[in-house]
């Protein structure tokens, strides 16, 4: 028989193990994630047996939007071990934890079809644009950007829209998981030959960025629908980012994140 509770302080080392076991998590990633975010009071595991075959981190956080700052959770590592799969195990934590909170539940998929059969829906959805080699720049990045330099640009580019706020830990979180493209007013998120994540506050550090990401040969940049980058760009397609169980969070940045 299956049983859905909250974890526990002693089930730090299986709950480490069972994200490992699903995702085939880097180490580092791994020992810093669990050293700094595990807090069982929002940790949901589904045990049968004896063990934990199942479970999800649901992590506090906020959105902002226009300046107004409110409370949701942020759900990552939602893990079932292979041999309870397909068991409606996961399905059933997604609904302990909308009912464990009095506010939305935000993520960012693996599985977009599965979340929308449990409730939750696309809040936006940026843009995938092709990089002309043509824009190349003979322009470096002078220095190496830090979580002071990111949260300005992210704050000021998504004011009306909205996003997932991040503390200095999710920065951190970033800046070692991607390499980091950081010009004044503008920052890229790089991860093999995309910008993942790229904002830029005007058309000057818009075209500094495509530049020198169309020297380094990287070939696809995901930004923001009007945002400068267009004024150089044709083309773009839709990427769908995070999803949410509110409509509250319509049209919010939601990106992967920790």
């Amino acid at each position: 028989m299956t049983t859905y509770r909250k974890a526990a302080w002693e089930e730090f080392y299986e709950l480490k193990e069972l994200w490992n076991v699903v995702f085939s998590e880097e180490p580092a990633f791994l020992e810093k994630f669990f050293s700094t975010r595990f807090d069982p009071n929002h940790v949901f595991v589904a045990e049968d047996g004896g063990r934990i075959v199942s479970a999800l981190h649901a992590l506090p956080s906020s959105f902002t939007k226009e300046g107004v700052t409110n409370p949701c959770s942020f759900i990552v590592g939602a893990a079932t071990l292979r041999s309870h799969r397909n068991r409606g195990i996961m399905g059933r934590l997604l609904e302990r934890v909308q009912a464990s909170y009095p506010h939305p539940i935000t993520l960012f998929p693996a599985l977009r079809p599965y979340y929308e059969k449990h409730g939750y829906f696309t809040t936006s959805t940026a843009r995938a644009y092709a990089i002309p080699p043509t824009l190349a720049l003979n322009e470096r990045q002078k220095r190496f950007a830090t979580p002071d330099d990111l949260e300005p640009i992210y704050r000021s580019a998504t004011y009306r829209c909205g996003s997932l706020d991040r503390d200095e830990l999710t920065w951190g979180f970033l800046i070692d998981g991607y390499e980091t493209l950081y010009v004044e007013d503008g920052y890229a998120f790089i991860l093999e030959d995309k910008a993942v994540e790229a904002f830029a506050l005007n058309r000057e550090a818009a075209r500094l960025l495509l530049g020198i990401l169309a020297r380094r040969g990287i070939s696809t940049i995901h930004a923001l629908s009007a945002s400068p980058f267009e004024s150089f760009l044709e083309n773009g397609y839709p990427v769908p980012m995070g999803m949410a169980t509110d409509k509250a969070l319509e049209g919010v940045y939601i990106a992967e994140q920790y």
